[in-house]
């Protein structure tokens, strides 16, 4: 799962997302293992490295295009959240785009989109990410891609 290998950092002000190419760059050395640890415990190596491969793949240009995506899906979900429950017809149409862009650099089934649905409810770093749109949004979009998963059939 591509998400689960990317990290998050502020430049200028604006929150960015981190290829493979630098997530771990700036960690202490123990961090860096248990992050790459995690993911590859999380969803395999070879996923892990189909991700990373693809990511690396990516031009500059290419790479912001995906950035912005998943920040303005991210922002629009922060919004809708307030008027919105995470089973709305709302929120699960964006939550479809979110997992469309999720497996545009690696394909996702139900199974690992629920896997990164808890990921981002559970890690501290995930959290910490989605607070900055709105918080308590780790949580809310975790319910809404189990609720999209377990309801919808993409597999």
């Amino acid at each position: 799962m591509l998400t689960s290998i990317l990290n998050v950092f502020k430049q200028n002000g604006v929150l960015k997302i981190a290829s493979d190419k630098n997530v771990f760059e700036g960690l202490s050395e123990e961090k860096q293992k248990k992050y790459r640890k995690d993911t590859i415990n999380r969803y395999g190596k070879k996923s892990f490295k189909k991700a990373s491969k693809k990511v690396n793949k990516l031009n500059k240009e290419e790479w912001d295009h995906y950035q912005n995506n998943l920040n303005n899906l991210f922002k629009k979900i922060a919004i809708s959240m307030e008027i919105n429950s995470y089973d709305s017809k709302k929120i699960q149409k964006l939550i479809v785009k979110h997992f469309k862009l999720i497996g545009v650099l690696n394909p996702t089934n139900k199974r690992s989109y629920i896997e990164l649905a808890n990921l981002y409810s559970e890690h501290e770093d995930f959290i910490s990410f989605f607070d900055n749109y709105h918080e308590g949004l780790a949580d809310f979009l975790s319910k809404a891609m189990i609720y999209f998963a377990k309801n919808e059939s993409n597999d």
